[in-house]
């Protein structure tokens, strides 16, 4: 008995993981969460409920991922002793896609993430600008508050949260407002981050969710909506626009690739192992010195860490994934679900690194919207009713 209703409990224990990420001060805190929270009810489910839905490949093709990625710490070189926290990582990252697999199956289910995405994003959002307001408001580059503390990770959680708000409120602005309301706050946050990759992924799939549907008015709230938000901020913090974008440079990420692409040829089929470092001094004028680590490009990560084998089993998710949803479009689920595959395709160019790295950005930034697609549509022509 006892079993049975920590078992019931575990799509709950998902919401509150999520909840607490964009609450809690650090990511440790909320990693704490998912350890104390899912885990158990995830044991009871598999224990005493139904089990996730293997159909169609999806998920048996993401724990081949997240399999290889783990092995790679078998012959990959360790830099400072890491291997020991990656294969712990790599295990709670399988634990958290066996928990939506259970957890997200039902409509209803997923409706409740999105919700919870949006409410707690955009607290996260609108406590992050009056925090920078308060204390720093001539940061060149505000963070944000818990997971999306760091400028470029903490855009790129938040753009989920900001394009789950969109989609639920485009198509009835009026009587959603307060969804449009939520993703103009969200999306001021993502612009004061001066995150070029999350700004253009966001954008593109913005475009795309604006295009999917009838709501060419709701557009045109949005774009109130998020003008008003930007105008009403003070003077002093309105310089974070795109001529400084600009003027930042590249950031080093061309340096970073072609030294990451050199390296690869190292070892093109099998990667470095999760637990390498690049190793690339660069300078920067504003930091100095700076020592490069990881290669700043989802893509160029997988080849470098998990080779040619990791990149391939990617790679034939991401078809798995794309030609899912193609099957599903005009489902209700369809703009949401595929706005989030677009913008996780598209932040993946400029940053990210292992994908196997437990509980935290990369949980809600990639693996996240890839059990949400799964769940929703786990076969080919049937996806899963409420």
């Amino acid at each position: 008995m006892i079993l049975t209703r920590l078992s019931a409990a575990l799509p709950w224990a998902l919401l509150l993981y999520v909840a607490a990420a964009f609450v809690l001060p650090t990511e440790p805190a909320s990693a704490l969460v998912f350890y104390v929270a899912i885990l158990p009810t995830l044991a009871a489910c598999l224990i005493t409920g139904p089990r996730p839905g293997w159909e169609g490949g999806a998920l048996p093709l993401s724990f081949g991922l997240i399999a290889w990625s783990g092995c790679t710490l078998l012959w990959g070189t360790d830099d400072g002793h890491r291997s020991l926290k990656f294969l712990g990582a790599t295990l709670a990252t399988a634990c958290f896609v066996l928990a939506a697999a259970n957890g997200l199956r039902h409509a209803g289910q997923r409706r409740l993430m999105a919700n919870t995405l949006v409410a707690f994003g955009a607290g996260n959002a609108v406590f992050s600008v009056a925090l920078t307001l308060l204390t720093n408001p001539h940061a060149q580059r505000p963070g944000g508050w818990g997971i999306t503390a760091h400028p470029i990770l903490g855009a790129a959680v938040m753009s989920v949260a900001y394009l789950t708000a969109l989609a639920q409120g485009l198509p009835h602005p009026l009587k959603n407002w307060d969804r449009l309301a939520a993703a103009a706050v969200m999306a001021v946050f993502i612009a004061m981050t001066e995150s070029r990759g999350p700004i253009l992924a966001a954008g593109v799939a913005t475009v795309f969710l604006c295009a999917v549907g009838p709501w060419r008015w709701g557009l045109l709230a949005l774009g109130a909506a998020a003008g008003a938000g930007w105008w009403a901020l003070p003077a002093r913090l309105q310089h974070h626009s795109t001529a400084v974008l600009v003027a930042r440079g590249s950031s080093h990420r061309f340096e970073i690739w072609r030294y990451t692409a050199k390296l690869i040829e190292g070892r093109p089929l099998i990667g470095h192992g999760l637990a390498a470092n690049l190793h690339l001094n660069v300078f920067d004028a504003g930091n100095g010195d700076e020592t490069i680590t990881f290669p700043h490009d989802l893509y160029l990560s997988l080849l470098f860490y998990s080779g040619l084998i990791g990149l391939g089993l990617f790679a034939a998710l991401a078809c798995l994934l794309t030609w899912r949803l193609w099957q599903g479009r005009g489902t209700a689920e369809f703009p949401w679900l595929a706005a989030l595959w677009i913008n996780l395709l598209l932040v993946g160019l400029t940053d990210l690194g292992q994908i196997t790295k437990g509980p935290g950005t990369l949980t809600l930034t990639l693996w996240l919207p890839i059990c949400l697609i799964a769940a929703a549509y786990p076969t080919r022509w049937r996806p899963v009713p409420s």
